[in-house]
């Protein structure tokens, strides 16, 4: 698990502006397909977000590992 992200997206293909677009890389949503000229978009290389970056699995561990010395 980890974060979640409301984005706006313009299609770099026809310019095409779509509101909050949800990107979830550590659930697998990854990518927009533009409504108007089904162009798919790659969110992470559009954001520089990276799965890694947007995961709290680091967290949740030391979370676990000071609860259950």
């Amino acid at each position: 698990m980890g974060s979640r992200y409301f984005i706006d997206v313009t299609c770099p293909k026809c310019r095409h502006i779509e509101y909050n677009v949800w990107y979830a890389p550590t659930c697998g949503v990854t990518k927009w397909k533009c409504p108007e000229c089904n162009k798919v978009v790659d969110l992470e290389k559009y954001t520089g977000i990276t799965k890694e970056e947007a995961s709290n699995a680091d967290i949740i561990k030391q979370i676990y590992e000071v609860h259950n010395v």
